[in-house]
């Protein structure tokens, strides 16, 4: 994988890899869920995040301390005009994403978002279907609501996916076998038959994107770190 190498994010870097111990761990996650105490939780996560705010035992209002912060310091260095809109704009906006990743041409950035182009659409291939199995859909009405939620630029077409609706549950799995996906989709549409819940597959998600963004462990100049950081960041928020 080729990294951006711009030397003028040296001083970022250093300040990234301090951030990066302030990220919760798995053994934060597990010692945060087994406090019975509200205000001692907020107190938890408003220590790990070093965040001060006014408003106390107020979740919302320390979420939102914790994306403006984050927000905050990503802008604070980063000096590429087109990676902060690049990082500012939904999914959904095709146009402006991949005018972007053009511009900027970046390995990790170009996989990252692929990648999360292909999981928002499997993510919502799955939901209308599942929504369809529950209040007997016909075909035609599956297909014009997954068309009007595909997101372009991913790397599985628009007809591999919807012909897809068409299938079980058992051949969209057995589908999922060609695609570096199966992992994902598999164990969260177990589970989801199962347990009747996205929750398995929502993580399952959030997990395939991450991967990619260690990655960036491997730079030793350049955007990766920060726009890592920043990504993680948000998702732990």
């Amino acid at each position: 994988m080729k990294f951006s190498d711009n030397p003028d994010y040296g001083f970022a870097i250093g300040r990234v890899r301090a951030k990066e111990t302030l990220l919760l761990k798995r053994t934060d996650y597990d010692r945060i869920v087994n406090i019975n105490n509200l205000l001692e939780i907020f107190n938890q996560i408003k220590g790990i995040w070093q965040i001060e705010i006014s408003e106390q035992d107020n979740f919302d209002a320390l979420l939102e301390a914790g994306t403006q912060d984050n927000i905050n310091f990503f802008n604070r260095y980063c000096i590429d005009p087109t990676l902060k809109i690049l990082l500012t704009v939904p999914l959904k906006n095709n146009i402006e994403i991949e005018k972007s990743l053009k511009n900027l041409d970046n390995d990790l950035l170009n996989e990252y978002f692929t990648n999360a182009i292909d999981l928002e659409n499997i993510r919502n291939l799955v939901r209308i279907k599942n929504l369809a199995d529950r209040e007997k859909q016909d075909i035609l009405a599956q297909k014009k609501m997954f068309a009007g939620v595909f997101l372009k630029n991913g790397s599985i077409s628009q007809r591999t996916m919807t012909e897809l609706l068409n299938e079980d549950w058992n051949a969209i799995i057995q589908w999922s076998a060609k695609t570096k996906y199966q992992n994902c989709i598999e164990q969260g549409v177990n589970y989801l038959i199962n347990q009747k819940s996205f929750v398995r597959m929502e993580k399952l998600i959030e997990e395939e994107k991450q991967k990619i963004l260690l990655k960036s462990r491997y730079a030793t100049f350049g955007f990766e770190p920060l726009v890592a950081y920043f990504l993680f960041k948000e998702n732990e928020i």
